[in-house]
């Protein structure tokens, strides 16, 4: 069987890591650029750490211990209710032209404030996009970051969520109780239709 080449471009993670939060562990992914991933634990994955391995360059192994502080510290404010905007931190963020087109949109939505895959669609231009929207979504490497929390559906139901449905509840709370917003109804519609 002959061997898979990777492309010279794709880089790989050189570091990862677990993170405790309020939420359960994220896990955190880092290339020789930046942040490159945020998962949420999945039961049965057998994750653990992984650090650099090999004869990294001391200036590498210093910004990768740099990036993973200053995730992890940026992760304990917002988790604290501080409306983070994660601006600041180093990413490696990879996607289509229309992801990152997305993406970039999503960004701006404020912490505490929720936007429908419609909403993000008509701001870009394309009123019919709603499901091109959502499928951006669907591949968003950096959930909390990229804040894909923050969309609904057009009718104020949750829609769906990387992380599972509870965690996008819990993150909504967390950023309405932050906000001094009125508590997220258990069930039904998070925003009046």
């Amino acid at each position: 069987m002959p061997s898979v080449k990777r492309p010279k471009s794709a880089r790989t993670i050189i570091w990862e890591e677990m993170l405790p939060t309020p939420l359960g562990p994220l896990w955190l992914s880092f290339s020789e650029r930046g942040l490159r991933a945020v998962n949420f634990d999945a039961p049965g994955e057998a994750k653990g750490p992984v650090w650099p391995v090999g004869h990294l360059n001391a200036d590498l192994t210093t910004r990768l211990r740099h990036w993973r502080q200053e995730v992890g510290t940026t992760f304990m404010a917002y988790f604290a209710g501080r409306p983070e905007k994660f601006a600041h931190l180093t990413l490696d963020l990879r996607g289509t032209p229309f992801q990152l087109l997305v993406w970039e949109a999503l960004r701006r939505v404020p912490f505490g404030c929720v936007t429908t895959y419609q909403e993000i669609a008509r701001a870009l231009g394309l009123p019919r996009g709603a499901r091109a929207v959502g499928s951006a979504l669907r591949a968003n490497p950096l959930p909390i970051i990229i804040p894909c929390h923050r969309v609904v559906a057009s009718d104020g139901s949750l829609g769906g969520y990387s992380g599972g449905l509870q965690h996008k509840r819990e993150l909504l709370a967390l950023e309405r109780q932050a906000t001094g917003q009125s508590p997220l109804p258990w069930h039904g519609p998070v925003i009046e239709a």
